[in-house]
């Protein structure tokens, strides 16, 4: 399949793709939510099991949704936002980062002090080297498979972004609800919520991506017994 030349490529990338192209994409960037359940009904072990399993399944499916973008949609990554980041995009995703950390601080003063529930007391169990491969992991692959592509997807084919950005936010807060409980959401909702605002104000997946990043790096703290 012939892929468009670069002096042609970003309005290619505007160009609306036909709606079982998107929706096959679709299902290809929320791999990591089912494929477990496909592979306990075929009865197959394959990979790490529990939290670990991200790095495995996470990178699999943006691996996979990139070579789709670029040889089925015939666009570029740029079509995602994921576009090289200016000082004033990163910058800002540090300001977002202290005032999600501000609130989540805040939280455990007035209300209680989080709660280390089963999920999160996994996580730290496990071997620092892991615990580091996850944070980068999920802050990178999160990003790409929850808020680029299914935003800028749903945004094409609705004609309205705050479509893609209710599905996005949906998707990507119940297996966190999921895994961390219900109380996640006072802690670290208004985090989420500000990563959304910071990418549809600043149109740029990498800033996204240091937010989360940035927001990942305290697990290590208990994991070292600092915290």
């Amino acid at each position: 399949m012939k892929v468009p030349p670069t002096d042609s490529r970003a309005a290619y990338d505007k160009k609306q793709s036909p709606i079982l192209v998107t929706l096959i994409g679709l299902l290809v960037a929320y791999m990591p939510q089912y494929i477990h359940k496909i592979l306990g009904l075929l009865r197959v072990q394959l990979g790490p099991e529990g939290p670990p399993s991200v790095i495995l399944w996470n990178w699999l499916s943006v691996v996979l949704l990139t070579a789709y973008i670029i040889v089925i949609e015939r666009k570029s990554l740029a079509s995602i936002l994921l576009v090289r980041p200016k000082i004033k995009d990163l910058t800002w995703a540090c300001i977002f980062w202290m005032m999600a950390t501000s609130w989540n601080w805040a939280m455990n003063i007035i209300v209680a002090p989080q709660a280390q529930n089963e999920g999160l007391g996994t996580i730290i169990q496990l071997p620092i080297p892991v615990i580091i491969g996850m944070i980068f992991t999920t802050a990178i692959t999160e990003e790409i498979l929850y808020r680029g592509y299914p935003i800028e997807r749903l945004r094409e084919l609705t004609g309205n972004a705050w479509v893609g950005v209710s599905f996005s936010l949906i998707v990507f807060l119940l297996p966190h609800i999921r895994f961390f409980g219900v109380q996640w959401l006072l802690y670290h909702g208004v985090g989420t919520i500000l990563t959304y605002i910071l990418y549809m104000w600043r149109r740029n997946l990498w800033a996204c991506i240091l937010m989360h990043f940035l927001g990942n790096a305290p697990l290590l703290l208990p994991a070292l017994g600092m915290g």
